[in-house]
């Protein structure tokens, strides 16, 4: 029987923060992606962060952890995440992120040192946000604490205020811990700055109103490559990697 689920109509089995930060950001992308099976390759920069989340969680979990082992678990889970992708210790841009690795973790250990033990790490959610979305969400909580939800991210440039992007993930944590604030870290390596999220349900709301427009979208038709033709790739985006650009030719027909 033929589902009434717009969603599960076009394989989307679960929502998520990226799905919506990305369906938000670029649409055609979105639809590349997740409706008309384009798949992009990650770049090393990719797992600076959950290398980085991993050792420090080693590290603030068992405070007597040497400096060594702090750093095998740092560099082992970047080289394990790397030959996953098959992306080779020798590219050049893998080896600048792996010679940065040490200096994230010691500003995020700065920033984390102090808060004690997480009560969970690396949380899983999974749920409805709203009775009209019959599609949940999933997703994964950097730490949670005894007061507050905490997202972890490394980056090159701290930025002067949180993202509109991340604001919206840290929102769709809170229905998981409503009564905890709402922190994201920003990790560079040379310093740490914490942002609050603040008017939470307001930021929710904005979630919802973008899952519901997505699923009104989903819904005009069943064939993705007739969603493809209402948009159009912004080939000047960084986003859209040469991999990117030659699999959307199927989609777009450039040529």
């Amino acid at each position: 029987m033929k589902s009434n689920n717009p969603f599960t109509r076009h394989g989307i089995e679960h929502l998520s923060p990226s799905k919506i930060n990305l369906w938000v950001t670029d649409p055609a992308l979105f639809i590349g992606t997740y409706l008309c099976g384009m798949k992009g390759s990650y770049g090393a920069a990719a797992f600076r962060g959950t290398a980085t989340e991993f050792a420090l969680n080693k590290k603030i979990v068992n405070p007597e952890l040497s400096n060594n082992a702090v750093e095998e678990f740092l560099y082992s889970n970047f080289n394990e995440q790397c030959s996953e992708r098959n992306i080779s210790m020798e590219n050049e841009k893998a080896q600048k992120e792996r010679k940065s690795l040490k200096a994230y973790y010691d500003q995020a250990f700065n920033v984390y040192q102090d808060f004690g033990i997480p009560d969970h790490y690396q949380h899983k959610i999974y749920y409805s946000i709203h009775e009209d979305l019959p599609t949940p969400f999933l997703g994964y909580i950097d730490f949670v604490f005894k007061d507050t939800v905490r997202d972890l991210k490394t980056t090159a440039r701290i930025p002067s205020s949180i993202s509109s992007s991340h604001q919206r993930q840290l929102a769709v944590y809170s229905k998981a811990f409503p009564d905890k604030d709402l922190w994201v870290d920003y990790v560079s390596t040379k310093q740490g700055v914490s942002y609050k999220v603040q008017d939470t349900q307001q930021i929710l709301n904005q979630v919802i109103k973008i899952s519901l427009g997505l699923q009104k979208f989903l819904s005009i038709s069943d064939d993705p490559h007739e969603l493809a033709s209402m948009v159009y790739p912004n080939y000047d985006s960084w986003m859209w990697s040469e991999e990117m650009k030659q699999q959307s030719k199927k989609v777009w027909s450039n040529e």
